[in-house]
């Protein structure tokens, strides 16, 4: 095959001399042929003296004369004074300039990676009609040699670092996310890569060690590799504790403390969906998702579109976080009876009674969870009606819960919740009681629902409580509702006497409520 293309070259060369209309895949482009091996026809155009020289002081001028195809990407004498302030490693620059196959312009396309010899990839973009190779430019393309090919670029070449060395690299304003990473590193002996060089007095081997480092991510994403194809969505410091800043707004706003476990699920889940297997182009329309499995919505979370192109991917900076609610919200619950801590000149306007005849708290059996150290009484809200036909008796409550003042005191405060879908649970002093309807936001959940069996509905006792006890369960499953709307909002739960069971009284005794948002509420 070479003796062909060599021949090929030759007949070319006696029709039409060293410089001619070059036809290619992209049209008419400028372009010479010659008879000589790349190295040197670099050395017949003064232009590239330098350039030839330094190749020659690394010791890589050789490889050019050889029986090999290569592409060289040369730069002018002009440009060669750059290469003492680029910061790298001299050979290691000049061996970015040298690729092993032959590239001409008609392979010369967008999207394509070469190897260089230096073991980095180099990118390629093409736009119109000039071809940008990393950061440069080819200012006279396909100067086709006996071994190769000749791109004249307008600078030098700087290595793109891998998407690891990226992240060793960050400085502080990243420390979050680079020491999280680097953390999961972990040094191993290489056995096959090290050389026995030995044995000690005890007859073990000796060996010329090479140690080599794994991480988890990189089973799945591997970073360092030159052979990945990897985007990565990067997080700032900034963008992180404005992310859990707000869980712990979000967190307020229904009654749980935003305590150190819940930032560690949040921070598991961002190192899972920021690594994807694939150069992505568009980080602003369909759901993604990552190498772990976790789903990227990119109309909830947002990403600057301008990459930063690395030698195995890209990274794009991310600008502002959020962690699904599915992830970091497991339960958000509370108790009825918490209506008497609402003064009663605010009652009428967070709670809205239909032929009740009275309503109060009232106490049940106290328990001793002694695994857990915890005594508990339950305590529920009691509702009466008198059994008016066609009149059921029913509350719409909306929920509230307990906050504790400076002074010791005990008020109120209502609910919000983010909108999204939930699986409504409740709990009930199950014993005799009738059967109810369960509206949210005046839409029906359930209807004719018995809650007397005790389970799942006598309390909270029931559906994952406290492992190795029946505390602070879910209680019985309503069914599923969707809270409409775009911000953390209030809601109501209405409750209405459905029927007797067992029991011969309208009495509604209520206990809890929980939320637990389904694997579609994001």
């Amino acid at each position: 095959m070479k003796q062909i293309i060599y021949a090929t070259v030759c007949l070319v060369t006696i029709l039409v001399g060293c410089n001619k209309n070059w036809d290619t895949h992209y049209g008419e482009e400028e372009g010479t042929v010659s008879s000589l091996n790349l190295l040197d026809y670099l050395k017949s155009q003064p232009q590239y003296s330098d350039f030839v020289a330094k190749l020659e002081e690394y010791d890589l001028a050789a490889e050019l004369a050889r029986d090999q195809n290569l592409t060289i990407w040369a730069v002018s004498n002009e440009k060669m004074g750059a290469l003492n302030n680029l910061g790298e490693d001299i050979e290691f620059i000049l061996r970015y300039h040298i690729n092993s196959l032959m590239y001409d312009n008609t392979k010369l396309k967008s999207g394509l990676r070469v190897m260089t010899f230096n073991g980095k990839y180099l990118s390629i973009n093409k736009d119109g009609g000039v071809v940008h190779v990393g950061d440069a430019a080819v200012v006279k393309g396909n100067q086709i040699c006996q071994n190769g090919v000749v791109h004249e670029i307008d600078q030098l070449l700087t290595p793109d670092l891998s998407i690891y060395e990226y992240i060793e690299a960050l400085g502080s304003d990243y420390s979050i996310i680079r020491d999280t990473i680097l953390a999961m590193n972990d040094t191993i002996f290489d056995l096959e890569n090290s050389i026995p060089i030995g044995v000690d007095p005890t007859g073990n081997t000796l060996y010329d060690s090479v140690y080599v480092i794994t991480n988890p991510i990189f089973e799945k994403a591997d970073i360092r590799s030159e052979f990945s194809e990897i985007t990565m969505f990067l997080p700032s410091n900034h963008v992180i504790e404005n992310c859990f800043n707000d869980l712990g707004l979000l967190y307020d706003q229904f009654g749980k403390e935003f305590l150190k476990e819940d930032s560690l699920v949040a921070f598991i889940w961002i190192k899972d969906a920021i690594f994807y297997k694939s150069l992505l182009d568009d980080v602003s329309g369909e759901d993604l998702t990552s190498v772990f499995g976790k789903l990227w919505k990119p109309s909830v979370q947002k990403v600057d579109p301008n990459f930063r192109r690395m030698s195995n991917g890209r990274i794009y900076e991310i600008s502002k976080l959020k962690i699904p609610n599915n992830v970091h919200i497991s339960m958000i619950k509370q108790l009825f009876h918490y209506w008497e801590f609402v003064p009663d000149d605010e009652k009428d306007l967070r709670f809205t009674l239909n032929n009740v005849k009275s309503i109060g708290p009232a106490d049940d059996v106290t328990v001793t969870f002694p695994t857990i150290g915890v005594e508990i009484t339950y305590r529920t809200l009691r509702i009466e009606g008198d059994l008016e036909d066609n009149k059921p008796t029913s509350i719409d409550y909306t929920p509230v819960m307990l906050e504790r003042n400076a002074d010791g005191s005990t008020d109120y405060k209502v609910v919000e919740v983010p909108p999204g879908e939930y699986n409504l649970y409740m709990g009930f002093r199950a014993t005799n009681h009738p059967f109810v309807n369960i509206y949210i936001d005046d839409k029906p959940v359930a209807l004719n629902l018995n809650v007397e069996p005790a389970t799942p509905w006598h309390f909270d006792r029931n559906t994952n409580t406290v492992p190795g006890t029946k505390y602070n369960g879910w209680g019985g499953l309503v069914g599923p509702v969707m809270l409409e709307g775009d911000d953390v909002r209030s809601f109501k739960i209405k409750v209405e006497f459905a029927g007797l069971g067992k029991g011969n009284v309208e009495r509604l005794d209520l206990y809890h409520w929980a939320l637990i948002p389904t694997q579609n509420n994001y």
